[in-house]
């Protein structure tokens, strides 16, 4: 599906998410990439960019309080006050985990404050609040839940969720029945999150896939004599080593690409969108080019192509 307009111009696709009664457009802003995770940033392009993917019918940025040390929210905030409106785009953040020491800390108390600072930085109510990366046994210890049904009950958060790393994590967190939203890296590097994702839609439970590109790998625009600037969290994850191990999954994405004509960022993220059971696709956004580009990547690819990209 993706509707026209009257003048026949393609609009983004929205879904629903989950049952918070949300329409989120299939593409969104993922800003962990604006916080300076890969490297330098400028906050007035980081700002550019937001712009761009809001004129260009994104309706959700996706940050946390650990990108760049609420650098990302901060931006954000600031973005937010420039939009009259303000009052349609979906916010969502999240806490309990500090990049810049690597420790998580999922209790009442540490979330609380979390959560605090990022309404100061933001300046409005987010859509969503997860918990960042939380275990099995933060899960199982229902670490902060209370806290923030309290805080939705409160009206300083519309809705809560997890954002998780593993099948497990997320396969329990669907089970509890309480997270009203999951989210977890999809792409065609990483599938197994969809037998999860499918049970996660049948119990009215909100799907984000997040990095449909790897960390930009997906696009092509990494080689193995790639050079990355000082900081980037992508230093070792993309070793030559590494890179090697991947390549023949890059390369069979790009055979399916150009028989399409499009580019391997189209067609890594339309599979992500091809997923019936996802409800947005979480690109990392840093430029105005980056974003004008994912929001014309909002369509599912022919249904052939998505079964010889699947595991």
């Amino acid at each position: 599906m993706h509707p026209d307009n009257a003048d026949g111009e393609a609009v983004m696709e929205r879904r629903a998410l989950g049952g918070t009664g949300l329409e989120v457009s299939v593409i969104g802003f993922g800003a962990m990439t604006i916080g300076g995770a890969f490297g330098p940033v400028d906050d007035d392009e980081s700002n550019r960019a937001l712009h761009a993917a809001i004129d260009a019918g994104m309706n959700f940025i996706d940050t946390s309080d650990a990108y760049g040390g609420g650098r990302s929210e901060n931006v954000i905030g600031g973005f937010l006050k420039e939009r009259p409106d303000r009052d349609a785009i979906f916010v969502f953040t999240k806490g309990g985990n500090n990049m810049a020491t690597g420790k998580t800390d999922f209790t009442p108390d540490y979330v609380a404050n979390a959560l605090e600072a990022s309404l100061r930085r933001l300046g409005v109510t987010p859509a969503l609040y997860m918990l960042h990366n939380p275990k099995e046994e933060n899960l199982t210890a229902e670490d902060s839940y209370a806290l923030l049904e309290k805080a939705k009950e409160d009206g300083k958060i519309a809705n809560w969720g997890v954002s998780v790393n593993t099948v497990a994590e997320c396969d329990l967190a669907v089970a509890q029945g309480k997270p009203s939203v999951i989210q977890m890296e999809y792409n065609i590097l990483r599938q197994e999150a969809a037998a999860s994702f499918a049970r996660a839609k049948a119990a009215g439970i909100g799907v984000i896939a997040r990095m449909p590109l790897k960390r930009g790998f997906l696009s092509g625009s990494i080689g193995e004599s790639s050079e990355f600037a000082e900081g980037d969290r992508r230093k070792e994850m993309f070793s030559p080593e590494n890179i090697r191990k991947l390549q023949g999954k890059l390369d069979e994405l790009r055979d399916e690409a150009d028989k399409l004509g499009i580019s391997p960022a189209a067609a890594a993220i339309r599979f992500s969108v091809s997923n019936p059971d996802v409800s947005c696709v979480l690109p990392g956004i840093r430029t105005t080019e980056q974003s004008i580009q994912n929001a014309s990547f909002g369509r599912s690819l022919p249904i052939e192509v998505v079964q010889r990209l699947q595991d």
